[in-house]
Order: structure tokens, then C-alpha cells, then sequence
């Protein structure tokens, strides 16, 4: 399966016509180094960022006319997570610790 076919795949994209072209999916992915998951998260936002697409996002088999907004953002959060571990990385300073 190439990358392209994975982003759809985790979007998904599989309507004929479908919403993203191979050379916009192939923008996506060289933005988000070569990453499906981090590049279907970025189409999943654009998705939410147009109404016209969230009142009538459904392709193929999947059918979600009710989807919000909210909801491709979160589902794009995830696929976030997924693609770096699901761990967040920071620096925790205590003044009381060893001093």
C-alpha cells in the first residue's frame, strides 16, 4: 500500500470522486515527513475547517453526515498521537528537589 493510498485510508477518502487529489495527499505527506498518519491528521483539519465539508462528509461505506468539526479534530488528535507515541516530552522543576 503506498502512502497515499494509507492516508486515505485513515481519513478516509475512498469516494469517487475523491475530496483530496494524489498530488494535494502528496503535499501533505512531504509536509509532514513522508508520515500517513501525521498527513491524514492535517487533511482531517482542513476538512474541519470548511462547513461545507463537515455537513456532508461521507465517503464509501462510511457515512458521517453527522460529524462535527469537533469530532475530525479530535480524530485528528489521535492520529497525532499515534504517530508520535502518544508521549509528550517536557522538563518538570520542583525547588524543593535537591537543592
Amino acid at each position: 500500500m503506498t502512502s497515499i493510498q494509507q492516508v486515505r485510508l485513515l481519513i478516509p477518502d475512498s469516494g469517487d470522486p475523491p475530496m483530496f487529489s494524489d498530488e494535494e495527499l502528496q503535499f501533505l505527506l512531504s509536509e509532514h515527513g513522508n508520515n500517513p498518519k501525521l498527513a491524514a491528521a492535517a487533511a482531517l483539519d482542513i476538512v474541519a475547517g470548511d462547513p461545507r465539508r463537515v455537513s456532508s462528509y461521507s465517503r464509501g461505506g462510511v457515512s458521517a453526515t453527522y460529524t462535527t468539526a469537533a469530532d475530525l479534530r479530535a480524530r485528528a488528535q489521535q492520529l497525532r498521537e499515534e504517530a508520535r507515541g502518544g508521549i509528550v516530552v517536557g522538563t518538570i522543576q520542583r525547588p524543593d528537589f535537591w537543592e
